[in-house]
């Protein structure tokens, strides 16, 4: 207990600054805190706009550009997963692509930082509840399995997409970081 309190005092009495990157990731975060309404509200009005587009690409709604099922098809003809995959993929990364184009990368960094299971998992259950209320039982590709298919490869596509642009954004701020020392 003696050496937890000695380390602590010499750490507090030390006149080492810490790591500019770590400062300014810091400075950063407290920053965009600051507008979490905005930036939570544009990152969800985005993956909004990118499930209605998906919806183009759907058979199950029947908005699509083509009859039947699509592009769909060519999933179907492989197997009932593999449709089940693409479509909770492409579900949620239409709107992370959106969310590229339409947020700042530190914007995106703090969404993953700070709500990073909640953003996940909140539009894919909504989701998932909508398509386990349509189980009927009485088509094969109706079964439970067809849906954890679908929801487990909307988590796996999200958690890409955002952990890929927050390396991509740490590192760049990492680079800026050093080359301003």
């Amino acid at each position: 207990m003696n050496d937890n309190r000695k380390e602590f005092l010499e750490f507090l009495t030390q006149s080492e600054l810490p790591p500019k990157n770590l400062s300014l990731s810091t400075q950063k975060d407290i920053l965009l805190t600051f507008h979490k309404k905005s930036i939570l509200s544009k990152f969800l009005f985005l993956q909004f706009l990118g499930a209605c587009f998906t919806l183009f690409f759907c058979p199950q709604f029947g908005i699509g550009f083509v009859d039947g099922h699509g592009i769909a098809h060519i999933f179907r003809m492989i197997g009932d997963w593999a449709c089940a995959a693409f479509c909770g993929s492409l579900f949620l990364s239409a709107g992370m692509v959106i969310s590229y184009i339409g947020m700042k990368g530190e914007e995106l960094w703090w969404v993953w930082k700070h709500y990073r299971y909640t953003l996940i998992l909140l539009p894919t259950f909504m989701w998932s509840s909508l398509m386990l209320m349509n189980i009927s039982f009485e088509s094969q590709n109706e079964a439970i399995s067809y849906h954890l298919t679908w929801i487990i490869s909307a988590i796996l596509a999200q958690t890409f997409w955002m952990s890929l642009r927050s390396t991509i954004y740490k590192r760049t701020t990492l680079v800026q970081g050093i080359q301003h020392s």
